[in-house]
Parts: structure tokens; sequence; C-alpha cells
């Protein structure tokens, strides 16, 4: 019986393996464009630093273990968190903003579904420093911008504001356990159980309209929902949150983004440690999130002086799966050239030449079949080399051999 792996993990190989890396380089280099530099946590901590206040939400979900001095370490459920500490404990005096770009595995123990095992890969990036809505929408815009680079035909952004929600039921002065069956109800989008709960509460105008308008809060941001919030808030709290949205649209406008972002105050379910703007992508026929995100303005707090912050992850397993169903599985890697042995060895120096040129240059060991590999190449050992493609088969003299195959660009075409 074949050794088996643990419930919750996968094996990856050949064209997945090399996807994934694809969409894992793709970001960083977008990120490294917009001046994100990449910070690197470890992969366990201690348990108790990772359930602070504010990160309470993924205390259950964390896989944690003993050292052998007794203390509970736990593997990171995220990467945000390990960031907040980071600059927190120790870059809080360096000048601000601070912008750091991550990639990397992170786990949770939670129940694995389609596009989410106990292991899973993200990526992001952490805008720390600057609380302003242009802030706000530079790590929206680049998150747009990323999706974009990683080749997904169609997206859609749900962008909300938890300062809304928290208006809300501030002025209600709801309990934890109501507040929890309204977040049920608005999770479900079900005006009968928001009804209901209105009900209960005996609400009446103006505090009844604003529970049962939150549903219909949500839509495309040139169809009035901003207006439609601002009529229905009942404090300051609220009205902030939709100045803020406002102020982050039209700098979405500027960007040339806009047009990827719908409102959705109903959305309430957040990480515990998000305070202001929330945001989630999605793309047709993944019927969850590939990209999470939201300013935390208290986070960074947990381990050092307060400092504003913002960003988001990008679920690279998701994105993965989205690619394959949009465009179909990935294909296994073959080298650019198959290069055959001769007799006076010079194989050996044309698979140099041609991985210093930025080829992969594979030396047939003897199992290959020459045809499976788009373009083979022959050393005569008389000064010229034999290509052999789809195209054809030609020969030419050593010194121009090279120049034939022109570049990876060229290779790939074949």
């Amino acid at each position: 019986m074949p050794p088996s792996i643990p419930r919750g993990v996968a094996d990856y190989f050949g064209g997945p393996a090399r996807q994934r890396r694809q969409i894992e380089a793709s970001l960083r280099a977008l990120a490294r464009a917009w001046a994100y530099n990449e910070i690197i946590p470890p992969v366990f901590e201690y348990a108790e630093t990772l359930t602070t206040e504010t990160g309470g939400q993924l205390a259950e979900d964390l896989y944690r273990f003993f050292d052998r001095d007794g203390r509970v370490l736990a593997l990171r459920p995220d990467l945000t968190i390990p960031t907040a500490r980071i600059v927190g404990s120790k870059l809080y005096d360096q000048p601000l903003p601070q912008r750091y770009f991550y990639a990397g595995p992170v786990f949770r123990y939670e129940e694995p579904r389609a596009g989410r095992q106990r292991e899973f890969w993200q990526a992001g990036v952490e805008l720390i420093g600057a609380a302003s809505p242009d802030a706000d929408a530079e790590v929206l815009a680049l998150a747009a911008l990323a999706l974009q680079t990683v080749g997904l035909a169609e997206f859609r952004f749900s962008l909300g504001h938890l300062g809304y929600f928290h208006g809300l039921i501030a002025h209600l002065r709801l309990d934890d356990a109501a507040i929890a069956r309204l977040q049920n109800a608005l999770d479900r989008k079900s005006l009968d159980d928001v009804r209901a709960l209105a009900d209960a509460w005996s609400l009446i105008p103006p505090e009844r309209d604003a529970v049962l308008g939150l549903l219909a809060l949500s839509g495309p941001q040139g169809d009035g929902v901003l207006s439609q919030a601002r009529a229905l808030a009942l404090n300051p709290q609220m009205l902030d949150a939709v100045a803020r949205l406002e102020a982050v649209e039209v700098r979405l406008d500027h960007y040339g983004v806009k047009r990827f972002f719908d409102i959705d105050l109903a959305d309430v379910r957040a990480m515990d440690y998000y305070t202001g703007i929330t945001f989630k992508a999605y793309t047709p026929g993944i019927g969850f999130s590939v990209v999470n995100g939201g300013r935390y303005d208290n986070l960074v707090g947990e381990f050092g002086p307060d400092l504003p912050a913002v960003g988001c992850a990008f679920y690279i397993d998701r994105l993965l799966l989205a690619q394959t169903r949009q465009g179909g599985p990935p294909a296994d890697p073959l080298p650019d050239l198959l290069i055959l042995p001769c007799e006076c060895g010079e194989h050996i120096e044309l698979a140099r030449t041609a991985r210093a040129a930025g080829l992969s240059a594979a030396i047939a060991l003897g199992p290959e079949v020459p045809a499976r590999y788009p373009l083979r190449v022959y050393c005569e050992c008389d000064g010229s080399v034999t290509l052999e493609d789809p195209r054809g088969t030609r020969t030419l003299p050593i010194d121009d051999w090279l120049d034939a195959v022109a570049s990876p660009r060229l290779v790939s075409e074949l």
C-alpha cells in the first residue's frame, strides 16, 4: 500500500507546481514594482502571539504543539499577524509608511474543501503607517492589477466598511448574541430573517429602516448605493464610513480600476482585526473569494506602538483553481531544448551556452523519447549542429545555431 499524506495537505508537481510558482513570481514582481519589500516571518511562533484579542477569530483554527521546554507553539494561520508583530516590535521606529510583500504556506485546522486545504498558500501586501484614503486605494488598485497580471479574465471586488455596521449595532445597543444573529441573517442574504429580528427587537423607524435597508446596500458604485447608505445612517460613525468609501471611490477612478468594484455594506464577516474598509474579490466558477483584505488600525498596536495599516492576501490555491477552470489544466513542463549526446563531447558546451542564454536545456540520458520535446539539438562533431522541430530539420554551423534558436520566446512558439 503506498504511503498516504495527512488530510488537508496536497502534493504539487509538474504543471500545477510550475503554475503555482509562476503566480507567486508574478505577484512578487508586481509588488516590487510598487515598492513593497519582502518580509519573511517564521512558519511557527508562540501560540499566544497568534491569539491576540484582535486576532481571536483564528484562535480555534490554530495547529498547536509543544516544544521541548513546554512552551505552546502554533503554525501561522495567516501572514498579516506575523507581519504586524515584526513591525510593532522591531520596525516601529523606521520611516513611514512601510510596504511589505510576503508569500508562503499558512495552516488552519478547518474542514478541507475545494480551494482551501489545511495547508494553503498566501501571498499578500501590507501598507503600514498611512491612515488616508490614498493608502486604501493603493492596496485596492494593486489587488485589481494583480488579478489582471495573473491572467484572470473576469473578476469583481466587493468593497465595504465595517464602521457602518459597527455604528449601527452601537446605536442599537445590541449584545453579542444579537449581533451574531444579525450577521448570520446578512450572510444568508435573508430579508425575512432580518425582518424577523427587527420585529423581535421592536424596532421602529428610522432604526428599523436602517436594519432592513442593509441588504439593499450593495451593487455597482454608480447605482447610488452610497447615497442610500448616507440616507439611512443613524450616527457620525456610519456617516464617516460612507464618506471614506466615497473618497476611496474617487481614487479608484484615478487608478482606472473603479469598474472592478461593487459596494457591499451588508458583508460584515471579516477577520476580527479589521477596523475600516474590507474587501473580497470573486471570479466566475469559484464559489469563494480569491482575495481578502481590509484596514486594521489596531493590530500593530498589539505588539508595539499603534500604527494604521491596510493590506490584502491572495489565495494562491484558489487563483490556480480559477486559472485551471478558465484555461484548462496546466501542461507538464518540458525543457526548451533536448540536446542529444555526441562522441566529441561538444554537446555539453552546447547545453552550457543555451543555459547561459536563458534557455532550459536537458541533455538526453537514454530513456527520453526525443519526439516529445519541441526542439532537439544534435552535434554532428564536424563543426555543425542539426536542429529538429515541428517545422522541419536544418543543419547550421556550430557558431550560428544559438542565434537560430533566437530566444526563449521563439522556443515557446514551437
